[in-house]
C-alpha cells in the first residue's frame, strides 16, 4: 500500500519528500516487532527468564534511542532530525538482522524442529536487512560510484524477499496436536527451559 501510494505522489516531489521520511521509519520499526514476534514465538519459553525477556528487547531499543541522538547531536550531510531518521533506520536494519543471526543460531544449537512460517519469515528480513545496510554503508562511502549496489540492489532483493514470505504463506498454519498442547504445559516447559538453557552454558564452557 505504501509503495502505491508513494508512486502516486512521486509527480509531488515535496508530498514525496515527507511521505517517504514519516512512512520509511514506521516500516522499519513494523519490520523489527515482526522478526521478533517469529523470534517470540519459537522461543518463548526463554522468557521465562526476567534477564532475557528485559534484556534482549531493552537492548534493540536502547541500540536506536542511542544512534538517534547520536544522529542528531552529529549530522552529517542532513539535518540533525535527517540524520537521527537515518542513523535509527540503520541501526534498526543491523537489530533485525541480529535478531535473524541469533535465531538461526539458537535453531541450530538447540535443533529447534523445522517451523515453515517462522523460519522463512525470519530469513527474509535477514536478507532485507543485510542487503539494505549493504547499500546504505557503500552509498556513504562510494557515493554513486557503485548505483547498482546502491540503488538497484535492494529492490531486487525485496522481490527475492517477497518470494519467501509468499512461499511461507502459501503453507496452511499446521494444527495444534495433543501431544503439542501437553508439552506447553508449564511443568514441561520450565523442564525445557533448563535443559535448553544447560546447553547453552555448556557450549560457553567449551569456547
Amino acid at each position: 500500500m505504501t509503495t502505491i501510494t508513494a508512486s502516486i505522489t512521486l509527480s509531488c516531489p515535496r508530498v514525496y519528500f515527507y511521505f517517504f521520511w514519516i512512512t520509511t521509519p514506521v516500516k522499519v520499526i513494523f519490520a523489527i516487532l515482526a522478526a521478533y514476534e517469529s523470534f517470540l514465538r519459537v522461543f518463548r519459553v526463554f522468557y521465562l527468564v526476567r534477564w532475557f525477556r528485559v534484556l534482549f528487547p531493552g537492548g534493540i531499543a536502547m541500540a536506536l534511542l542511542y544512534s538517534a541522538v547520536r544522529g542528531y547531536l552529529s549530522p552529517v550531510h542532513a539535518s540533525a532530525v535527517g540524520a537521527a531518521i537515518i542513523s535509527a533506520m540503520l541501526t534498526g536494519q543491523y537489530a533485525i538482522l541480529a535478531i535473524s543471526l541469533v535465531f538461526f543460531a539458537l535453531a541450530r544449537l538447540l535443533r529447534v524442529p523445522w517451523r515453515i512460517h517462522e523460519y522463512r519469515f525470519v530469513l527474509g528480513f535477514g536478507i532485507s536487512a543485510v542487503t539494505t545496510a549493504l547499500a546504505a554503508s557503500v552509498r556513504s562511502v562510494f557515493v554513486t560510484r557503485f548505483a547498482f549496489v546502491s540503488g538497484m540492489l535492494p529492490a531486487l532483493t525485496y522481490i527475492l524477499v517477497l518470494l519467501i514470505w509468499l512461499s511461507a504463506v502459501a503453507h496452511p498454519l499446521p494444527a495444534i496436536s495433543k501431544i503439542e498442547a501437553a508439552s506447553e504445559r508449564p511443568e514441561v516447559v520450565v523442564k525445557r527451559l533448563r535443559r535448553e538453557l544447560a546447553a547453552v552454558r555448556s557450549l560457553m564452557r567449551k569456547e
